[in-house]
């Protein structure tokens, strides 16, 4: 079952790739500039995260027993960091190459990134009691603000 979120998720990273390649061009201008700034902070979202991981990352929505509940790092203030960086990078990159397809691919996998955190927070409340209390203080791809 798990295999089939990683199936899905590169068809549609090709799908992205595919846009930006062969989507048309729109002359967006100084937008290049928010596009690149966006892939900026998606790399140091998700390279903060991958670095949390280490040699233990997996693409399944399988909680990894070995890693624990990720609490620190960026992981105190976003429970899915790796997909903000992903979708940062890939609203971003089709910013900066002028492609309205690539939105339209980047939604697609805002989309299914929605699906597949929420399969894989399941999982974790299963998994680790003290999850539900971490939902409540975290944003699922963004930070909660509190007052």
């Amino acid at each position: 079952m798990g295999y089939s979120w990683v199936f899905a998720q590169a068809l549609l990273f090709v799908a992205y790739g595919l846009a930006l390649v062969y989507g048309a061009e729109s002359a967006w201008g100084l937008w290049r500039w928010l596009g690149a700034l966006l892939m900026g902070l998606g790399a140091w979202v998700g390279i903060a995260a991958l670095r949390l991981h280490g040699r233990l990352l997996t693409p399944l929505p399988e909680p990894n027993r070995a890693l624990g509940l990720k609490r620190e790092g960026v992981y105190a203030f976003i429970r899915h960091p790796m997909y903000t960086g992903v979708l940062l990078l890939a609203f971003g990159g089709a910013i900066v190459q002028q492609k309205p397809l690539g939105i339209a691919a980047a939604v697609a996998l805002t989309v299914f990134f929605q699906l597949k955190a929420r399969e894989e927070e399941r999982r974790l409340q299963r998994r680790y009691p003290e999850y539900a209390d971490y939902q409540r203080m975290t944003g699922r791809f963004l930070p909660r603000w509190r007052q």
